[in-house]
């Protein structure tokens, strides 16, 4: 019986001890770098670099900077604008305990793309024969030099690739648009597209000369012209008894006068989209003088 306590005894001493964790088993459980990750991914000259690190530690982490092989003076995870510009390369050395635990990069800085605020159409009311632009307000993070690459649409047809639309390819009616792609000579940035606008409608104009009287005859030749395209019809607004219109005409027969008199006449030329222009001219003529 006394043999099996002492057998027990020494079962339970020789289990329960064993060698204690050493000062150098615990070191390596600390002192380094878990995780680490930067922001953002695809930096630009005026996006700040950002590096989150996850370390086991005594003390917070440091940081060392270099720009193209150049050490920066400054020592937190965030490096500003102020230190980089495009096509520069970057490493971030995060040291733990004052030692070199990682070294994240290399970082290119890239071109960042441009961008449009805003964007319209001028003149906000065109008319046949307008040529039509684009007012822009961009913004390029590299403050490069921006192009604006236009796409035009005519009723919702894509028309032409201009940074000017010519006014002879628009008229009254058409709905017109652009889609303006922002472009710095190394990247293209989002396009956007404008508001719609109306093509205003062109009144008609006369062509024709001031008539003249034959005797006490008249025949007066009118010529007008759309630019539109649009039917137009010539009224007589104003004029003496007995002048009508024969077609495209205007007719009177003078009647023998008592005394010189000047007559007035206007006249009208209406589109069909409601344009409308008046002309007015006097005819003067003489009594006739009996010999």
């Amino acid at each position: 019986m006394e043999r099996r306590i002492i057998f027990l005894f020494l079962f339970l001493l020789i289990s329960c001890g064993g060698e204690k964790p050493s000062a150098t088993d615990s070191n390596k459980k600390t002192g380094r770098v878990v995780s680490s990750e930067i922001s953002p991914t695809i930096p630009t000259s005026r996006t700040p670099i950002t590096v989150s690190v996850t370390a086991l530690a005594e003390k917070n982490p440091t940081f060392k900077w270099t720009v193209n092989n150049v050490e920066q003076d400054i020592n937190r995870p965030k490096l500003p604008i102020s230190y980089f510009s495009r096509g520069d390369t970057v490493f971030c050395i995060v040291l733990v305990d004052d030692n070199e635990q990682r070294r994240i990069g290399p970082i290119i800085i890239k071109n960042g793309e441009p961008s449009i605020q805003s964007v319209r159409i001028i003149p906000e009311e065109p008319k046949r024969g307008t040529d039509l632009r684009i007012e822009a307000s961009v913004y390029d993070p590299d403050d490069d030099d921006v192009e604006l690459l236009v796409d035009w649409y005519i009723n919702d047809e894509k028309t032409v690739s201009s940074s000017i639309l010519q006014g002879d390819k628009i008229k009254a009616g058409d709905e017109v648009y652009a889609e303006v792609t922002p472009y710095d000579e190394i990247d293209r940035g989002l396009p956007q597209r404008t508001g719609w606008l109306i093509v205003q409608n062109t009144p008609p104009e006369f062509l024709s000369s001031l008539p003249s009287i034959q005797g006490r005859s008249m025949e007066y030749e009118i010529e007008t012209r759309d630019v539109d395209g649009d039917e137009v019809r010539i009224s007589l607004i104003r004029g003496p008894s007995g002048m009508i219109f024969d077609g495209s005409r205007l007719v009177w027969e003078a009647p023998e006068l008592e005394k010189d008199s000047t007559f007035h006449i206007e006249i009208t030329a209406r589109d069909s989209r409601g344009g409308e222009t008046t002309n007015s001219f006097d005819l003067e003529l003489r009594r006739k003088i009996e010999e």
